[in-house]
């Protein structure tokens, strides 16, 4: 068994999660789709060598600063807050899985 495989698993399964809460939010269909495939590869082959897992934590980031401009233009919105706070706890679990794994 791959080592971390559970927690790839795992962040995968959360990604899907908060998937399904951005998917109304408008622009954002073609990350949706790459984090879609992503986690989905994950899910479903693991990564050996954390190379789907280091793809993830990229898009997350990515990910991470859209919803922080589109939060920097509605700072009411605390969905808007709270998806921004998410995808960052997600690239930290990705960070964190690449760092304890040594690679």
């Amino acid at each position: 068994m791959i080592e971390g495989s559970d927690y790839q698993r795992t962040i995968a399964i959360m990604c899907r999660d908060f998937l399904d809460q951005v998917d109304d939010i408008p622009g954002l269909a073609n990350e949706n789709d790459l984090l879609d495939r992503i986690t989905s590869v994950i899910i479903e082959d693991g990564d050996d060598n954390l190379f789907h897992i280091r793809n993830l934590q990229n898009h997350l980031y990515k990910y991470e600063l859209k919803l922080l401009s589109l939060y920097s233009k509605n700072p009411d919105n605390t969905r808007l807050d709270a998806l921004y706070r998410k995808s960052a706890s997600l690239k930290e679990m990705c960070a964190n899985l690449t760092e304890k794994t040594g690679d």
